[in-house]
């Protein structure tokens, strides 16, 4: 085995390991935007509530 076969062995194993690294980081990636997007829903579901609950308020007195 020439020094050829190595080379092509070590960029197989390199692309091999670039591409785990990608995927597992674009996984990660996505699993937070949905997790802070589910958070973003919840601050404006809360913040809606509040306001409502001002303007309702203006009405009793």
């Amino acid at each position: 085995m020439d020094w050829s076969f190595w080379v092509g062995l070590g960029l197989i194993a390199a692309l091999w390991g670039a591409s785990q690294w990608f995927f597992s980081w674009r996984r990660h990636s996505e699993q937070v935007r949905a997790r802070s997007r589910e958070q973003a829903d919840g601050i404006v579901d809360a913040e809606r509530a509040r306001e409502q609950g001002r303007y309702w308020s203006g009405f009793g007195g």
